[in-house]
Protein backbone atom coordinates (compact mmCIF):
# COMPACT_ATOMS: atom_id res chain seq x y z
CA UNK A 1 0.00 0.00 0.00
CA UNK A 2 1.31 3.46 -0.94
CA UNK A 3 0.42 6.24 1.48
CA UNK A 4 1.26 9.94 1.28
CA UNK A 5 1.30 12.27 4.27
CA UNK A 6 1.28 16.06 4.17
CA UNK A 7 2.61 17.75 7.29
CA UNK A 8 4.51 14.66 8.43
CA UNK A 9 7.03 16.85 10.29
CA UNK A 10 4.28 18.48 12.33
CA UNK A 11 3.01 17.42 15.73
CA UNK A 12 0.15 15.11 14.71
CA UNK A 13 1.58 14.18 11.31
CA UNK A 14 4.81 12.87 12.82
CA UNK A 15 2.90 10.52 15.12
CA UNK A 16 0.79 9.26 12.22
CA UNK A 17 3.94 8.62 10.18
CA UNK A 18 5.48 6.67 13.07
CA UNK A 19 2.33 4.54 13.45
CA UNK A 20 2.21 3.75 9.72
CA UNK A 21 5.86 2.69 9.69
CA UNK A 22 4.86 -0.20 11.94
CA UNK A 23 2.67 -1.65 9.18
CA UNK A 24 4.10 -4.21 6.79
CA UNK A 25 3.98 -3.72 3.02
CA UNK A 26 3.39 0.02 3.34
CA UNK A 27 5.40 2.57 1.40
CA UNK A 28 5.18 6.09 2.83
CA UNK A 29 6.10 9.37 1.17
CA UNK A 30 5.92 12.88 2.57
CA UNK A 31 5.06 16.35 1.34
CA UNK A 32 5.05 19.51 3.42
CA UNK A 33 4.26 23.19 3.24
CA UNK A 34 7.83 24.57 3.37
CA UNK A 35 10.01 21.89 1.71
CA UNK A 36 7.59 20.52 -0.89
CA UNK A 37 5.68 23.81 -1.08
CA UNK A 38 2.12 22.57 -0.94
CA UNK A 39 1.09 26.14 -1.72
CA UNK A 40 2.10 25.60 -5.36
CA UNK A 41 0.49 23.16 -7.76
CA UNK A 42 3.66 22.05 -9.52
CA UNK A 43 5.43 18.90 -10.70
CA UNK A 44 6.61 18.03 -7.20
CA UNK A 45 3.02 17.84 -5.96
CA UNK A 46 1.97 15.77 -8.98
CA UNK A 47 4.78 13.32 -8.27
CA UNK A 48 3.69 13.07 -4.64
CA UNK A 49 0.02 12.40 -5.47
CA UNK A 50 0.63 9.98 -8.35
CA UNK A 51 0.31 6.30 -7.49
CA UNK A 52 -1.03 6.77 -3.95
CA UNK A 53 -3.69 4.53 -2.44
CA UNK A 54 -4.34 7.02 0.35
CA UNK A 55 -3.25 10.55 1.22
CA UNK A 56 -3.41 11.85 4.78
CA UNK A 57 -3.69 15.64 4.70
CA UNK A 58 -2.37 16.90 8.04
CA UNK A 59 -0.42 19.98 6.87
CA UNK A 60 -1.63 23.33 8.22
CA UNK A 61 -0.45 26.59 9.73
CA UNK A 62 -2.22 27.54 12.96
CA UNK A 63 -0.06 30.54 13.89
CA UNK A 64 1.26 33.31 11.66
CA UNK A 65 -0.14 36.10 9.53
CA UNK A 66 -3.76 35.91 8.43
CA UNK A 67 -2.62 35.11 4.90
CA UNK A 68 -0.35 32.29 6.07
CA UNK A 69 -3.04 30.68 8.22
CA UNK A 70 -5.68 30.78 5.47
CA UNK A 71 -3.27 29.59 2.77
CA UNK A 72 -2.03 26.76 4.99
CA UNK A 73 -5.48 25.15 4.92
CA UNK A 74 -7.40 26.55 1.96
CA UNK A 75 -4.74 26.93 -0.75
CA UNK A 76 -2.93 23.75 0.26
CA UNK A 77 -6.17 21.72 0.16
CA UNK A 78 -7.24 23.27 -3.15
CA UNK A 79 -3.91 22.39 -4.76
CA UNK A 80 -4.06 18.85 -3.44
CA UNK A 81 -7.55 18.09 -4.77
CA UNK A 82 -6.90 19.94 -8.05
CA UNK A 83 -3.87 17.80 -8.82
CA UNK A 84 -5.80 14.67 -7.86
CA UNK A 85 -8.57 15.59 -10.29
CA UNK A 86 -6.18 16.49 -13.12
CA UNK A 87 -4.33 13.20 -12.79
CA UNK A 88 -7.70 11.37 -12.82
CA UNK A 89 -6.75 9.10 -9.93
CA UNK A 90 -8.79 8.06 -6.91
CA UNK A 91 -6.67 7.90 -3.73
CA UNK A 92 -8.54 7.95 -0.46
CA UNK A 93 -8.16 11.43 1.05
CA UNK A 94 -8.09 11.69 4.85
CA UNK A 95 -8.30 15.24 6.19
CA UNK A 96 -7.47 16.34 9.71
CA UNK A 97 -9.73 19.22 10.65
CA UNK A 98 -10.06 21.00 13.98
CA UNK A 99 -12.66 21.66 16.64
CA UNK A 100 -11.76 25.33 16.16
CA UNK A 101 -14.21 25.24 13.24
CA UNK A 102 -16.91 25.50 15.93
CA UNK A 103 -15.19 28.37 17.76
CA UNK A 104 -14.87 30.70 14.81
CA UNK A 105 -11.16 31.48 14.93
CA UNK A 106 -9.42 32.34 11.66
CA UNK A 107 -7.70 28.95 11.78
CA UNK A 108 -11.07 27.30 12.37
CA UNK A 109 -12.68 29.16 9.47
CA UNK A 110 -9.86 28.10 7.15
CA UNK A 111 -10.36 24.49 8.22
CA UNK A 112 -14.10 24.80 7.61
CA UNK A 113 -13.52 26.04 4.06
CA UNK A 114 -11.21 23.08 3.46
CA UNK A 115 -13.93 20.74 4.75
CA UNK A 116 -16.44 22.25 2.33
CA UNK A 117 -14.07 21.93 -0.64
CA UNK A 118 -13.32 18.30 0.18
CA UNK A 119 -16.99 17.36 0.60
CA UNK A 120 -17.84 18.99 -2.72
CA UNK A 121 -14.86 17.28 -4.37
CA UNK A 122 -15.96 13.88 -3.09
CA UNK A 123 -19.54 14.44 -4.22
CA UNK A 124 -18.57 15.64 -7.68
CA UNK A 125 -15.90 13.04 -8.51
CA UNK A 126 -16.98 10.15 -6.23
CA UNK A 127 -13.53 10.08 -4.65
CA UNK A 128 -13.41 8.68 -1.09
CA UNK A 129 -12.87 11.46 1.44
CA UNK A 130 -12.82 11.09 5.23
CA UNK A 131 -12.79 14.17 7.43
CA UNK A 132 -11.96 13.98 11.13
CA UNK A 133 -12.69 17.13 13.12
CA UNK A 134 -10.35 16.71 16.07
CA UNK A 135 -10.75 18.06 19.57
CA UNK A 136 -7.71 19.41 21.46
CA UNK A 137 -4.85 16.99 20.82
CA UNK A 138 -2.00 16.56 23.31
CA UNK A 139 1.08 14.38 23.53
CA UNK A 140 4.78 14.15 22.90
CA UNK A 141 6.05 16.80 20.52
CA UNK A 142 3.24 19.27 21.15
CA UNK A 143 4.91 22.69 21.09
CA UNK A 144 4.52 24.95 24.16
CA UNK A 145 3.32 28.51 23.51
CA UNK A 146 2.10 27.30 20.11
CA UNK A 147 0.00 24.12 19.91
CA UNK A 148 -1.93 24.04 23.19
CA UNK A 149 -2.26 25.26 26.77
CA UNK A 150 -1.44 21.73 27.95
CA UNK A 151 1.98 21.85 26.28
CA UNK A 152 2.62 25.30 27.74
CA UNK A 153 1.70 24.17 31.27
CA UNK A 154 3.88 21.04 30.98
CA UNK A 155 6.85 23.06 29.81
CA UNK A 156 6.45 25.73 32.49
CA UNK A 157 6.07 23.29 35.39
CA UNK A 158 8.87 21.00 34.16
CA UNK A 159 11.21 23.99 33.89
CA UNK A 160 10.31 25.70 37.16
CA UNK A 161 8.31 28.54 35.63
CA UNK A 162 5.20 30.08 37.14
CA UNK A 163 1.85 29.25 35.58
CA UNK A 164 -0.37 32.12 34.57
CA UNK A 165 -4.08 31.37 34.32
CA UNK A 166 -6.63 33.89 33.11
CA UNK A 167 -9.23 34.18 35.93
CA UNK A 168 -12.02 34.20 33.34
CA UNK A 169 -10.77 30.91 31.85
CA UNK A 170 -9.80 28.89 34.92
CA UNK A 171 -13.17 27.12 35.19
CA UNK A 172 -13.58 26.64 31.47
CA UNK A 173 -13.87 22.93 30.71
CA UNK A 174 -12.33 21.53 27.56
CA UNK A 175 -11.72 18.16 25.96
CA UNK A 176 -8.35 16.50 25.34
CA UNK A 177 -7.37 13.49 23.23
CA UNK A 178 -3.97 11.79 23.19
CA UNK A 179 -2.08 12.03 19.91
CA UNK A 180 -1.25 8.31 19.99
CA UNK A 181 -4.97 7.49 19.93
CA UNK A 182 -5.46 9.84 16.98
CA UNK A 183 -2.59 8.19 15.09
CA UNK A 184 -4.12 4.73 15.61
CA UNK A 185 -7.48 5.96 14.36
CA UNK A 186 -6.01 7.49 11.20
CA UNK A 187 -3.88 4.39 10.61
CA UNK A 188 -7.02 2.22 10.71
CA UNK A 189 -8.86 4.61 8.36
CA UNK A 190 -6.30 4.13 5.58
CA UNK A 191 -7.58 0.59 4.96
CA UNK A 192 -11.21 0.98 6.02
CA UNK A 193 -13.80 0.71 3.27
CA UNK A 194 -16.91 2.82 3.79
CA UNK A 195 -20.30 2.55 2.09
CA UNK A 196 -20.38 6.20 1.07
CA UNK A 197 -17.53 8.08 -0.65
CA UNK A 198 -17.79 10.92 1.88
CA UNK A 199 -17.36 10.39 5.63
CA UNK A 200 -17.29 12.97 8.41
CA UNK A 201 -16.72 12.41 12.11
CA UNK A 202 -16.26 14.79 15.03
CA UNK A 203 -13.62 13.33 17.33
CA UNK A 204 -13.57 14.06 21.03
CA UNK A 205 -12.96 11.95 24.14
CA UNK A 206 -14.10 11.42 27.70
CA UNK A 207 -11.15 13.50 28.94
CA UNK A 208 -12.98 16.65 30.03
CA UNK A 209 -11.12 18.92 32.46
CA UNK A 210 -11.05 22.59 33.47
CA UNK A 211 -7.99 24.80 32.97
CA UNK A 212 -7.54 25.02 36.76
CA UNK A 213 -7.81 21.22 37.20
CA UNK A 214 -5.33 20.65 34.38
CA UNK A 215 -2.85 23.08 35.94
CA UNK A 216 -3.20 21.41 39.36
CA UNK A 217 -2.71 17.92 37.89
CA UNK A 218 0.40 18.93 35.94
CA UNK A 219 1.84 20.71 38.98
CA UNK A 220 1.48 17.47 40.95
CA UNK A 221 3.89 15.80 38.50
CA UNK A 222 6.76 17.96 39.76
CA UNK A 223 7.23 15.81 42.86
CA UNK A 224 6.83 12.12 41.88
CA UNK A 225 7.08 10.97 45.52
CA UNK A 226 3.98 12.96 46.49
CA UNK A 227 2.20 12.58 43.17
CA UNK A 228 -1.23 10.92 43.39
CA UNK A 229 -1.67 7.51 41.79
CA UNK A 230 -2.53 7.94 38.12
CA UNK A 231 -5.49 5.65 37.63
CA UNK A 232 -6.78 6.97 34.32
CA UNK A 233 -5.13 6.43 30.93
CA UNK A 234 -5.50 10.15 30.30
CA UNK A 235 -3.48 10.97 33.42
CA UNK A 236 -0.75 8.49 32.49
CA UNK A 237 -0.56 9.84 28.93
CA UNK A 238 -0.34 13.37 30.31
CA UNK A 239 2.45 12.42 32.73
CA UNK A 240 4.36 10.66 29.96
CA UNK A 241 4.06 13.83 27.91
CA UNK A 242 5.16 16.03 30.83
CA UNK A 243 8.39 14.08 31.34
CA UNK A 244 9.61 15.01 27.86
CA UNK A 245 9.46 18.74 28.64
CA UNK A 246 11.94 18.59 31.48
CA UNK A 247 15.09 20.59 30.68
CA UNK A 248 13.91 21.17 27.08
CA UNK A 249 14.03 24.50 25.36
CA UNK A 250 11.19 25.89 23.28
CA UNK A 251 11.71 25.31 19.56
Amino acid sequence: MRIGITGAKGFIGSHIAAALKEKKNVKISFFDLPEGNLLESGEALKKFVKGKDAIIHAAAINRGTNTEVVAGSVVATYNLISVTEKLKIRPKLIFLSSIQVEIGTLYGKSKELAEIMLEDFSSQYKIPVSIFRLTNVFGEGCRPFYNSVMATFCYQVANGQELTINPQSRNKKFNLIYVGDVAKMIKAETIRRRKSPFYFKRIDSKNKITIAELAKLIQSFKNPEKMPKLKLKFERDLYKTYLLYQRKSVL
